[in-house]
């Protein structure tokens, strides 16, 4: 007989699947053919110039080889498909391959992949086709703005039509208004392109990212429910996952950081211990969007168990130690000292299990976690403050990160305002990505510099809109257009899950 644990995790398995959304299609067609020219000016150096425009109806039509650019005009998520047809005589088998672009620089550079993750994210299909007529529908789902066909027959010509995409998401977009006219352009535009961000990656998870990885990612799932909160409204996919979570923990009780769907619902290999901390945020913001008590006063158990395990890399004192048992993620910054952020984090995961727990009227928990939190909170003070700088530091060499002040704002330890004294600080550690620019932000609304906080939103997210971003990116450095994490640009996924947040302010 299975065990108690078994059983609920079996369970808690089965709530998870009666919460699977509803998806929602709309057919996407192209809108011209282009061609690619380098530009110093745009991102990555490349830019998309039009050839012809192109309609519903066109045909493209061509003879023993081809190559045709489409621009759908939007970044689509979906099954493309397409007519084919040849002359009545033909000798040979028709080659094709198709790549799919999310950014320009996909297809305007070959594939010449070195990078640290597996090649078959970049997104492109070969097939050769004997009898080349009917309908093609691809059987993969592809994430693109822009496709690619690269044809080679025999000695015939051969005709494309009625090209498009059939797309695919869990987010109903008919509800959402757009921003009052009072915002400015520039915010109304990273509001759209936000919404888009997260639109698209709402399937029957909340994804990290459609074209690569498209898997669960408890960091990503918690800022996409906080946007979605306030704006899809979609609360049985943020109960789904919940629920995924807590029906997949290994045999310690940890909730696994990230986890797949198919062929089985399955845990992934990798635990972050700021993501675990986090899982009891993510659980109180969910039970406060959409009143639904019961499934946080089922979850407590193991929202309070994620608490006890990072706590055993805390001293008795209440300082934070990297045992080096943990992935510790705060931001992809190089050199970037996670200690202080890190406490900042535990913090405030413990400052929001209390008032989960007193929402749940949970007495007994909520003693030790608050006991926790002052001495923790106390510890920050007492070895992470310098007062000589007024700001936080973090590991051994005392490193001044805007990571930390963010985090340590967040947690509610400010013994002085940190947000105002590290922008005087220029060689201060900066973000790498918009998943720390979004806690820097937030720690500004926290301390109170609104206009600060919308000024970043403007300028981080906006430049990614003036760079012509349909959705924005998981990685970028106004600085460096091609970083990438994986030591290649091309398997960045620029749809991101983390990216979507700036409508979360604007919009809370």
């Amino acid at each position: 007989m299975a065990n108690t644990t078994d059983m609920k995790s079996a369970q808690w398995l089965k709530v998870a699947q009666k919460n699977t959304p509803e998806l929602h299609h709309k057919t996407i067609y192209p809108q011209r053919t282009i061609t690619m020219e380098q530009d110093p000016g745009a991102f990555q150096g490349w830019g998309a110039k039009q050839q012809h425009s192109f309609n519903p109806g066109d045909v493209l039509e061509a003879g023993r080889e081809a190559e045709f650019i489409l621009d759908f005009g939007e970044y689509c998520v979906g099954q493309l498909s397409f007519a084919l047809s040849v002359e009545e005589k033909y000798d040979a088998p028709l080659w094709i391959k198709i790549s799919f672009a999310e950014v320009v620089s996909e297809i305007a550079e070959p594939f010449e992949y070195q990078g640290t993750l597996g090649r078959g994210w970049l997104q492109e299909e070969i097939m050769t086709i004997d009898y080349p007529s009917g309908i093609i529908q691809l059987p993969r789902r592809y994430a693109f703005r822009y496709v690619k066909f690269q044809i080679c027959g025999g000695w015939y010509r051969f005709y494309l039509k009625d090209i498009a995409c059939k797309t695919v998401t869990s987010a109903d977009v008919k509800a959402i208004a757009p921003l009052p006219e009072s915002f400015s352009p520039v915010l109304r535009r990273i509001d759209r392109i936000s919404l888009d961000t997260l639109k698209n990656c709402m399937q029957t998870v909340f994804e990290d990212g459609p074209k690569r990885d498209r898997r669960l990612w408890l960091g990503d799932f918690r800022l996409q429910a906080l946007v979605n909160y306030h704006s899809f409204k979609n609360y049985e996919l943020c109960k789904r996952c919940l629920y995924l979570f807590a029906g997949l923990t290994d045999e310690r009780g940890v909730i696994p950081s990230c986890l797949f769907e198919k062929p089985a619902p399955h845990r992934g290999q990798d635990f972050i211990l700021d993501y675990t901390a986090l899982f009891m945020p993510t659980l109180l913001e969910y039970a406060k969007a959409s009143g639904d008590l019961d499934t946080a006063a089922e979850l407590w158990p193991v929202a309070v168990h994620q608490l006890k395990t990072v706590l055993e890399e805390v001293d008795s004192e209440g300082l934070f130690h990297d045992s080096k048992k943990w992935w510790l993620f705060i931001d992809w910054q190089e050199g970037l000292d996670k200690q202080a952020p890190e406490q900042g984090v535990v913090i405030f995961s413990l400052k929001k299990g209390i008032e989960l727990g007193q929402m749940l009227n949970n007495s007994d928990d909520i003693a030790w976690i608050k006991t926790q939190a002052g001495k923790m909170s106390a510890a920050a003070v007492k070895y992470l403050f310098d007062p000589v700088s007024q700001l936080f530091v973090s590991g051994e060499t005392r490193q001044i990160s805007w990571a930390s002040q963010a985090w340590m704002t967040i947690a509610g330890v400010t013994p002085a305002p940190v947000m105002s004294n590290i922008a005087t600080v220029p060689d201060a550690v900066k973000p790498a990505g918009p998943y720390l620019y979004h806690y820097v932000v937030e720690a500004m609304y926290v301390a109170g510099m609104e206009r600060e906080a919308q000024t970043l939103i403007s300028d981080y997210w906006g430049k990614m809109a003036k760079l012509g971003a349909d959705t924005f990116w998981e990685i970028f450095d106004p600085e460096n257009h091609r970083l990438s994490p994986y030591k290649c640009h091309q398997i960045n996924s620029y749809c991101h899950a983390w990216s979507c947040t700036p409508s979360y302010f604007l919009r809370a």
